[in-house]
């Protein structure tokens, strides 16, 4: 659905704030708070550039350090990427890059700008740490703000904690064979993306009266929790391991029959392939599927609840992979494999034992590979003086303030939980 947008103060602000599905197209891109069914989405993912800081962010993938910018230092979210590495597809007959942006700001203020976006190309992966170096070695394939001062207005609760990208963003082909030529080797081209985040502050959208077609824009836009990571989806033929997210209602840590497997999980990935000077770290995310993918390419769609992570290496090593799940707000770890409850397991898997005994959680079973969490709830009630000791509540007693009651969550006698009255 085309979104609104509003000139204020020389900006035009394009909002995608305000429903799930809300799409503009900003010199000639795309940009998509839903997935379109050509989306390239797998269920792997692979970050290329994480930027964080208060207020406002920048900064854009590279392998030279020091970063000068707001990047993650972590070689496994800021790095190099190279044009093949960028899933192509089509919208409308037309061919484009897909990328992908995972936001976080917090539930009570979840208002967020994008105001810088560039895209670069370059024949090396030396093109600097700041911008100046950047603009100066690569050569510029899109710029959103090509037709004048623009920003996306994004919101943090249409996507929260579903697992899912909080936008999606389409290059046109045609850009870079613009710049590249129609027959250039995306294998040798890298492809560099710069953004910043949070520098529309606070907008007072004095145009907005809030009636007929206007929308009223004022908010908070500035950065105020997490990272912002740009990411593309992967395809990988070759051996891979799986398991299960469960959601344990009765939290006792045991996957139960009847209880179900829960779909949109972000899991997290990391193990090295190869060894000594060779040795390439190999970080990515997967997300539990909703039904509806099939990452391991079998021809059966997977499981609800299910998640699969390649072995990049092949059956010519042994591995040691640590999988960690990423939290959502009002959850708890029941069960992770290793008894820690810390929502992180590590996996060693044999050389000789691939593909055919590698380990794989199966439904409804409780083993390592399997992640249950219970989702939290409240209790509420009252302490009362029963003056008259009826055990009924009348008229006039009063509750009792600095009481502590106590919680035993799994009946064995031991308070789990305290609270006072107030």
């Amino acid at each position: 659905m085309p979104t609104y947008s509003e000139l204020i103060n020389g900006t035009t602000y394009h909002d995608l704030s305000t429903r799930y599905g809300d799409e503009a197209e900003i010199n000639g891109a795309l940009f998509l708070t839903q997935s379109p069914e050509t989306s390239a989405g797998t269920g792997l993912i692979q970050a290329f550039v994480r930027v964080q800081a208060d207020g406002d962010e920048d900064g854009f993938n590279t392998d030279d350090r020091p970063l000068q910018n707001d990047e993650n230092s972590s070689p496994s979210f800021t790095k190099s990427l190279t044009l093949d590495q960028v899933p192509i597809i089509e919208i409308d007959g037309v061919e484009y890059y897909e990328f992908r942006l995972d936001i976080n700001q917090k539930n009570s203020d979840p208002l967020l700008s994008l105001d810088e976006l560039q895209v670069y190309v370059s024949p090396d992966d030396d093109y600097g740490t700041t911008l100046t170096e950047l603009q100066s070695e690569a050569d510029l394939v899109y710029d959103m703000d090509g037709l004048g001062d623009t920003s996306v207005l994004l919101d943090y609760s249409l996507q929260a904690g579903s697992g899912k990208s909080d936008m999606f963003f389409y290059v046109p082909v045609s850009n870079f064979e613009a710049e590249l030529g129609e027959n250039y080797d995306a294998s040798s081209t890298y492809v560099v993306l710069y953004s910043e985040f949070g520098t529309t502050g606070e907008l007072v959208d004095t145009d907005s009266d809030g009636v007929g077609p206007d929308e009223d824009l004022s908010g908070n836009y500035a950065t105020n929790d997490g990272f912002e990571e740009w990411s593309v989806s992967k395809d990988f033929e070759g051996p891979m391991i799986s398991g299960y997210k469960w959601n344990d209602v009765d939290g006792d840590g045991i996957w139960d029959e009847g209880e179900e497997a829960l779909s949109g999980w972000k899991i997290d990935y990391e193990y090295t392939v190869g060894n000594g000077a060779n040795a390439v770290l190999v970080v990515g995310t997967t997300t539990t599927s909703d039904g509806t993918t099939d990452v391991n390419g079998d021809g059966i769609l997977d499981d609800v609840g299910s998640y699969y992570i390649p072995l990049e290496g092949g059956s010519n090593q042994n591995y040691s992979i640590t999988i960690t799940e990423f939290q959502q707000d009002g959850w708890q770890v029941t069960y992770d494999g290793d008894g820690t409850l810390d929502g992180s397991t590590v996996v060693s898997i044999n050389k000789n034992d691939i593909p055919d005994n590698v380990p794989n959680g199966d439904f409804e079973v409780t083993e390592k590979m399997n992640f249950g969490n219970f989702k939290n709830f409240n209790i509420t009630g009252y302490k009362w003086d029963d003056t008259d000791g009826d055990g009924v509540w009348d008229a006039g007693e009063t509750g009792i303030e600095n009481w502590t009651i106590y919680l035993d969550s799994n009946n064995d006698g031991v308070a789990d939980k305290t609270t006072t009255t107030d």
